[in-house]
């Protein structure tokens, strides 16, 4: 296996340290309920939102396997915005998919595994967990462990 590339982050400075470390304990846990409350708040907004993604997502990933290898990286950005809505909105089958589509696009990246069938299997799970008839829990459960050993089998995940 290939080393990957370096990776520079960038960390903006955290402009609320000060305040929040000079707040006694009581005020901070107030501010993180407080923040917690508005999560709750736009759950479903960012619930609806994601249907919207995973819409655009499968448009992308319908296409012939040249278009979808020329903008893996859009949906790869895409599948992440996907699994940053489904976790904020407590819908973690969408963002276990969805990080899914992220790790075959990373694994292009990073080590040069492609397999567009694996990719679109991922997608068309994403169609399924938004649709209209509802999927039991157990059924998620089974997905996510197969999407899992799918990206496993195809060399998309690392462990």
């Amino acid at each position: 296996m290939s080393p990957r590339a370096p990776s520079v982050a960038f960390v903006p400075r955290n402009r609320l340290s000060k305040i929040l470390s000079s707040l006694n304990r009581k005020a901070f846990a107030e501010h993180v309920e407080a923040a917690e409350r508005e999560v709750e708040r736009i759950a479903p907004v960012l619930g609806a939102s994601i249907e919207g993604d995973v819409q655009a997502l499968i448009r992308l990933c319908r296409q012939d396997e040249a278009d979808i290898f020329a903008q893996s990286r859009e949906i790869g950005w895409l599948a992440l915005k996907i699994v940053e809505s489904a976790r904020l909105a407590r819908r973690h089958e969408l963002a276990d998919a969805a990080e899914g589509v992220w790790e075959m696009i990373d694994a292009l990246s990073a080590r040069g595994v492609w397999h567009t069938e694996a990719l679109r299997v991922h997608v068309e799970a994403l169609l399924a967990l938004t649709s209209e008839a509802g999927i039991d829990p157990a059924q998620r459960q089974v997905i996510s462990r197969e999407l899992l050993r799918m990206r496993a089998a195809v060399g998309a995940k690392d462990s």
